[in-house]
């Protein structure tokens, strides 16, 4: 399927998507701004979010401060007390594509990034299928022919609906007839506990996930990005191993419906100048992450389009 995220976005582009930074209300914000982050610390979005805050009160570019509260557990929990918030401009969320993905698979959730309003597209990554260093399985291929050879049998961690629980799906679409055994454990700094535990056998962690874990004993089998990693320039590519897919993400920014657009206008003017900072461009590259930015309608089309590229994956793991 063709990429979910353009990870090579030039400033240049985004600058134009978003050219003349709105003006911060004058009357906004008098009081803290929260950021709930729906996964516990240590995940990608929680680091991006972190990062966000430090850079934000360094360099002044809010009268407030902001503060992150992690809501561990299935990403539900904290989107929707995002989306029950009083729309007042104070209460925002840092998601990804598991909000739209998450609509699909599970919908007794009855959540959809339709019920909030967008706010900025922040930053992009792509993943590694991880194992432990000790797992039996060297390669991808090796892994994935094993849970053909013995489908539903090999444990694989994920947060239901969300990025691992899509690429594990993208991987068994790719190798048909391999079946995973998919099971609920959370984001990735969760996963990555399961695995190291044995309590799960393979995973997926994004990249600046594994950067964070991968000294904990964990072994990359690939990496889901359009080429090699500068970082890890030893671990293949999803499609040099004739899986025909890519696989990236961007970071979402919401706000509950109904917030005034002063206050959506000023965070997306925060995050623009917070991306392009030396400060956030070098942490991200440190990360294997991207630094882009989308505001506005730009914003909006992005994450429309998005669904329809990803609606058909979801779609296939509904069953699983």
């Amino acid at each position: 399927m063709s990429r979910l995220s353009q990870l090579a976005l030039a400033a240049a582009a985004a600058t134009l998507a978003f050219a003349a930074s709105p003006v911060i209300a004058a009357d906004w914000p008098d009081k803290p701004v929260k950021v709930i982050v729906p996964f516990g610390p240590g995940g990608t979005t929680d680091v991006l979010v972190r990062q966000v805050q430090r850079i934000a009160e360094e360099k002044k570019l809010l009268p407030q401060p902001i503060t992150v509260i992690n809501i561990g557990g299935h990403f539900s929990v904290g989107a929707n007390q995002v989306k029950n918030a009083a729309p007042d401009g104070y209460t925002f969320l840092a998601m990804h594509l598991a909000l739209l993905s998450g609509e699909i698979v599970d919908p007794t959730r009855k959540l959809s990034y339709r019920d909030f309003e967008p706010v900025a597209l922040t930053g992009g990554f792509c993943l590694h299928p991880v194992v432990r260093d000790d797992a039996p399985w060297k390669t991808l291929k090796e892994l994935l022919a094993a849970a053909k050879e013995k489908p539903n049998t090999i444990i694989f961690g994920v947060n239901v609906g969300a990025l691992n629980h899509l690429g594990g799906g993208m991987l068994e679409a790719g190798y048909p007839g391999a079946k995973f055994r998919f099971v609920q454990i959370g984001g990735g700094a969760k996963n990555f506990a399961a695995l190291k535990g044995g309590n799960t056998q393979a995973g997926m962690l994004s990249s600046s996930e594994y950067q964070n874990f991968k000294s904990g004993g964990m072994r990359a089998l690939a990496y889901t990005g359009p080429e090699r990693l500068k970082l890890e320039p030893d671990i293949p590519t999803t499609r040099e191993l004739g899986l025909n897919f890519d696989f990236c993400i961007n970071n979402f920014w919401f706000a509950p419906k109904g917030t005034p657009k002063a206050a959506i206008d000023g965070m997306a003017a925060m995050l623009q100048k917070v991306m392009a900072s030396p400060e956030m461009q070098a942490a991200q590259a440190k990360q294997a992450s991207a630094s882009d930015f989308l505001a506005g309608s730009a914003f909006q089309k992005k994450l429309d389009a998005t669904f329809k590229e990803i609606e058909p994956v979801a779609r296939s793991l509904v069953s699983k």
